[in-house]
């Protein structure tokens, strides 16, 4: 039988779980269901919104804590407990120095990336969101194929990073637009003639991750999935797994993290937990977020909170794994959306 400290399950966020576990000195095992690692973290924009880092503090941003604390007691409404998101405004910043110390990523503070909020009560405008430099998934190596590829793909070979997709949007309005623009395809077409690849988002978030774990030979057990939890004495102490038909049971001695993503794929529970007319053909997250690892954890008595919440996005379903997106169309000038009978439906200026 295997044994680590430390078992995660799923390698989106999970490959920030495991680099945690190895920088506080415990062996670790990551697992992953599909055949790449990445999950819905690199398909995403790859932005983080966590407050008070050095990240934002190297890029002149200072936070005033009361304004933090009134705008998260805002958005939350009483629905959690504040010590939650005090825990993330107090413990966010070290997570932050830990990717940063533990991969070859580098970041930038993402300006003029609003809150999503920031009407409320210490909202910002300016924003608080972090998100990767565009990276060069080439020095994987032979790794390289191991990332999920991205739902969306640019029309010429260039990085797009989400600080300059507003602008991009705006080339034929803004000399702005060019200015994004070129440097952008200068990098894409440049790293081309140098064998480099860069990537931005999500992948490039992935991809450094990715490096970090491989750098510390962090075992990575692709097309491995939970098949169900192992406890001793009402405690979790390890997970048995499937891994090409075959029943594994591996101990985890100091415990279990499950970062397996949702359930936007699996169309029962989206019934169940959020609607009668949206199914999993409407989603934009992986095709490995089926909602099993929540239904094993639940089955152990694990509670559920907010399973009818998501991050809603406006799509169109069309015939392929991903819907078509609509996404700088919800706020381009002048830019309205209707449904089939002419009925405006949503506030385009709304992410939720």
């Amino acid at each position: 039988m295997d044994e680590f400290d430390v078992v995660v399950v799923g390698s989106g966020t999970g490959m920030a779980a495991a680099l945690a576990a190895v920088d506080a000195g415990m062996s670790v095992l990551l697992v992953e269901k599909g055949p790449t690692v990445g999950g819905s973290t690199a398909l995403s924009g790859g932005g983080f919104w966590i407050p008070g880092n050095s990240i934002l503090r190297e890029s002149g941003q200072r936070e005033d804590p009361e304004r933090l604390q009134a705008y998260l007691r805002a958005v939350t409404r009483g629905e959690v407990e504040d010590e939650r998101w005090q825990t993330h405004i107090d413990e966010g910043p070290a997570a932050v120095d830990m990717i940063r110390r533990l991969t070859p990523l580098s970041f930038q503070f993402m300006a003029e990336y609003a809150d999503y909020f920031p009407e409320l009560e210490g909202g910002s405008a300016t924003g608080r969101a972090c998100e990767p430099k565009p990276f060069d998934a080439k020095t994987l190596g032979v790794h390289r194929d191991k990332i999920i590829a991205p739902a969306l793909a640019a029309p010429f070979p260039m990085p797009i990073t989400s600080r300059g997709y507003k602008w991009l949007n705006l080339v034929a309005r803004s000399p702005r637009g060019v200015l994004t623009a070129a440097p952008l395809v200068g990098l894409g077409l440049g790293g081309l003639a140098l064998k480099r690849e860069y990537v931005a988002g999500g992948q490039a978030l992935a991809a450094g991750m990715l490096a970090g774990l491989l750098a510390r030979r962090i075992p990575i057990w692709t097309g491995t999935a939970l098949k169900d939890l192992s406890l001793e004495d009402g405690r979790v102490v390890g997970v048995v797994l499937d891994q090409d038909g075959t029943d594994l049971m591996v101990r985890a001695r100091r415990g279990v993290i499950l970062a397996s993503g949702g359930f936007d794929r699996n169309p029962a529970m989206r019934k169940e937990y959020q609607s009668d007319v949206v199914d999993g053909s409407w989603s934009l997250g992986t095709p490995g977020d089926t909602g099993e690892v929540i239904q094993i954890a639940q089955g152990h008595g694990a509670d559920l909170a907010f399973m009818d919440a998501a991050w809603w996005f406006p799509a169109i379903p069309v015939p392929g794994p991903m819907p078509g997106v609509l996404l700088a169309e919800r706020s381009l000038p002048g830019q309205i959306i209707v449904n089939g009978h002419g009925h405006r439906f949503m506030n385009e200026r709304s992410t939720t």
